[in-house]
């Protein structure tokens, strides 16, 4: 059984702790916050042990496989440190917010044979799956335009905004992630826009809660992506793909598979409040996905390399909503500014 140490036992370490629980091929076998009551409050129902350092978590002869989801200016150092010790790591996005700091993992990860896997969670959702599987096997025909929405219920703390990095690097990330996975496409340029329309306080730090990103390949296929930190409805996730011969959604997940019909409509169940119940059937499959490519020495579905991509998308919609004009995608980390454009975007 695969040994699992954990770094970062917030929110989301603390629901990967949940999965790794739940998992018959793996188990937490050390966790560390800086927080630690945190980590003890993780641990101690796991059998595990508290760590007295992220460093001692990656030395300890009981980890196999290291989970980084600490905040995200470490993710980097410690991952470094993770592959210089041999381990295989699974990481929450980003993998940092400059693009040149995070192009160090997958540069280290070429002299290595070892895996390493970034959290985009949605690849393993089964209704994205089933998308993913129409398109590659032709269903639709030749894959135009795709659409994607994804609201959150309500902004996060101002305290989380202030260090997320930005909505482009912390929220559209994901939907930047999924396109390109979805799609296969390279995107050569983009068009945002990002306003403060929901929480003034967030236009204040310096951020945006609202956003709109086109982006196109060299056919001048395109996607567009529709952001915002505040959904009336629930968390509200979906996708249209739009083909030569056919069309596919992913439709809202409801909370409860009931509709009533009568003269005065349809009424269903309530959205999902967030993404861990949306998602709840994604991160087990995630997880599995992980321990397999580590326990059969295979690849891992969400590279470094994925998330570098994805980062340096982030990083162009950024860009456009602080000129408001269109601009070009660079793939090259060493030509992007890595500077926070949130300042700029409002």
């Amino acid at each position: 059984m695969l040994g699992i140490g954990l770094i970062g036992c917030g929110r989301i370490g603390a629901l990967h702790a949940r999965t790794i629980a739940a998992s018959p091929d793996c188990r937490l076998a050390v966790a560390f916050d800086t927080d630690t009551d945190r980590a003890r409050a993780l641990a101690e129902p796991a059998g595990a042990a508290v760590a007295s350092t992220a460093e001692d978590v990656i030395a300890d002869g009981r980890v196999d496989a290291v989970f980084i989801c600490s905040p995200t200016n470490t993710h980097v150092p410690l991952g470094l440190a993770a592959i210089a010790a041999d381990k295989p790591v699974f990481c929450e996005k980003p993998l940092d917010l400059d693009p040149r700091r995070a192009a160090e993992v997958p540069a280290a990860l070429e002299r290595r044979d070892l895996q390493f896997m970034v959290g985009f969670h949605r690849r393993f959702d089964p209704a994205h799956r089933r998308l993913k599987e129409a398109i590659e096997g032709g269903r639709l025909g030749a894959v135009e335009t795709v659409l994607v929405v994804s609201r959150d219920p309500a902004p996060p703390p101002i305290g989380y905004v202030k260090a997320s990095g930005g909505l482009f690097k912390d929220m559209a990330i994901h939907d930047l992630d999924m396109i390109a996975w979805l799609t296969g496409w390279t995107f050569e340029g983009v068009h945002a826009r990002g306003a403060a329309l929901v929480d003034p306080a967030i236009g204040r730090a310096g951020d945006i809660d609202t956003a709109s990103m086109t982006l196109w390949d060299g056919h001048g296929r395109a996607c567009t992506i529709l952001n915002s930190r505040r959904s009336g409805i629930g968390f509200d996730q979906r996708v249209e793909a739009y083909g030569s011969v056919a069309s596919a959604t992913v439709e809202n997940a409801l909370d409860a598979p009931f509709a009533l019909h009568d003269a005065g409509g349809r009424r269903g169940g309530p959205l999902p409040h967030h993404f861990p119940e949306r998602y709840a059937a994604a991160y087990p499959a995630q997880l599995a996905a992980f321990v397999s490519a580590v326990r059969d020495g295979g690849p891992v579905p969400t590279t470094a390399a994925d998330g570098l991509r994805a980062l340096l998308l982030a990083e162009a919609c950024g860009r456009s909503a602080w000129t408001g004009a269109p601009v070009a995608i660079d793939r090259s980390p060493e030509t992007t500014s890595g500077s926070d454009h949130r300042e700029r975007s409002i």
